[in-house]
């Protein structure tokens, strides 16, 4: 059975752990930029850090743990973009500066980069995994969810979710489908992705998208 995912065997407490733990995280994500998520082992994780794997299962009992910490970095540091994007002073933009706003606070933080489709790819095809970060996932529906309702949404919370979810599995789909493009396919991809996006957020405030 595998260990609970979303629990590290040890909380590192001095600087050296700490810099052992940072280290093999890092190590994953060069691994997910370079290899993808398939090439995800403690083996190769040891192999690419330095870290020996006694050190790494000191911190994380497998590699699920390792994904987990990783996902939710990644999900911290998008719901962190969302709320610098979400002041009053932003809402009084127009929706499509709004959005156009938002992408750019997202894309500081990673989102779309190789890496981080491949992390979404090893979460998706790992039940246990999937099922663990949805309450991280929740939040950042959440946070979108607000938006729209600041911009005039009167759907239901239900259906606000359902929308959330699909516009980032658009998201998600968009730039898996890029990466494996030419790089002129891949402009066209990211543009009719969001195109869809944003068709869907003006469907939801009851605004016509250009």
């Amino acid at each position: 059975m595998i260990e609970n995912p979303t629990s590290k065997r040890k909380t590192p407490s001095q600087q050296r752990a700490k810099s052992t733990v940072r280290k093999v995280l890092d190590g994953t994500w060069q691994l997910l930029k370079e290899q993808g998520a398939d090439a995800i082992t403690t083996r190769n994780i040891a192999k690419i850090t330095g870290v020996s794997p006694g050190s790494i299962y000191q911190y994380f009992g497998n590699k699920e743990q390792i994904l987990f910490t990783l996902y939710g970095e990644r999900l911290k540091d998008s719901v962190g973009a969302f709320k610098l994007a979400s002041t009053e002073e932003n809402f009084s933009l127009s929706l499509a500066e709004f959005y156009q706003l938002l992408e750019q606070k997202l894309a500081n933080v990673g989102w779309g980069r190789i890496e981080d489709i491949e992390l979404t790819k090893a979460i998706a095809e790992n039940p246990q995994l999937k099922h663990a970060v949805q309450p991280i996932l929740n939040e950042l529906y959440d946070c979108l969810i607000y938006v729209l309702r600041r911009y005039g949404s009167t759907w239901s919370e239900e259906d606000l979710k359902h929308l959330a979810e699909y516009i980032f599995g658009v998201n998600h789909f968009g730039y898996s489908l890029r990466i494996r493009q030419s790089e002129q396919s891949a402009t066209k991809t990211i543009a009719l992705t969001r195109e869809l996006e944003y068709y869907l957020i003006c469907k939801a405030v009851n605004k016509v998208s250009p």
